[in-house]
């Protein structure tokens, strides 16, 4: 390695940290504007922080939004350090919300935001590169109802062959 990569590496390292731990004393980092996504994204953004809820069919159910991304995307980790452990990301694509998720199942649902009201946001299978939805199961669909600051109802919907089955009872979440 020559004396001028070896430079580019230090600078890099002593950059990339500052930005990546929200400390913005970098002048890179100061010049980036706040991201404001789409109203959806936005109300997405108000679920950041831990939850916990207890299902009759799954039992106790741990769940955390964080911002990540430059805050242009929502990381959910549902399950954590389990082996049910899921990850879901939300993002915007030309203004409008989309999702991928993670499945435990092992696939991938790319999934797109169908329907708003003033307190839910319901997302639906969309196009998904290596899924045929007439014949594997994976999460079709799931609707998050904001009942206040602190709690939230996830109901999701699964598919099996083309047909929806059960994906068990709606859960409402709490803030931890």
């Amino acid at each position: 390695m020559n004396h001028r990569t070896l430079l580019l590496v230090i600078a890099a390292c002593a950059i990339l940290p500052s930005c990546q731990t929200g400390q913005t004393t970098h002048a890179a980092c100061a010049e980036m504007t706040p991201y404001k996504g789409s109203a959806a994204f936005e109300r997405m953004k108000t679920l950041v922080g831990k939850w916990s809820a207890e299902s009759p069919t799954m039992g106790k159910m741990n769940t955390e939004f964080r911002l990540i991304a430059g805050d242009s995307v929502i990381e959910e980790r549902f399950a954590a350090n389990t082996p049910m452990e899921m990850l879901s990301v939300y993002h915007d694509v030309n203004g409008k919300l989309t999702m991928t998720h993670y499945c435990m199942l092992r696939n991938q649902p790319r999934m797109k935001l169908v329907k708003t009201t003033a307190d839910s946001l319901t997302f639906d299978l969309a196009p998904t590169p290596g899924l045929n939805p007439a014949k594997d199961m994976h999460m079709h669909g799931a609707t998050y109802t904001f009942i206040d600051a602190n709690h939230f109802k996830l109901e999701g919907v699964s598919w099996k062959d083309g047909k929806s089955i059960p994906c068990g009872p709606p859960v409402i979440f709490t803030r931890r």
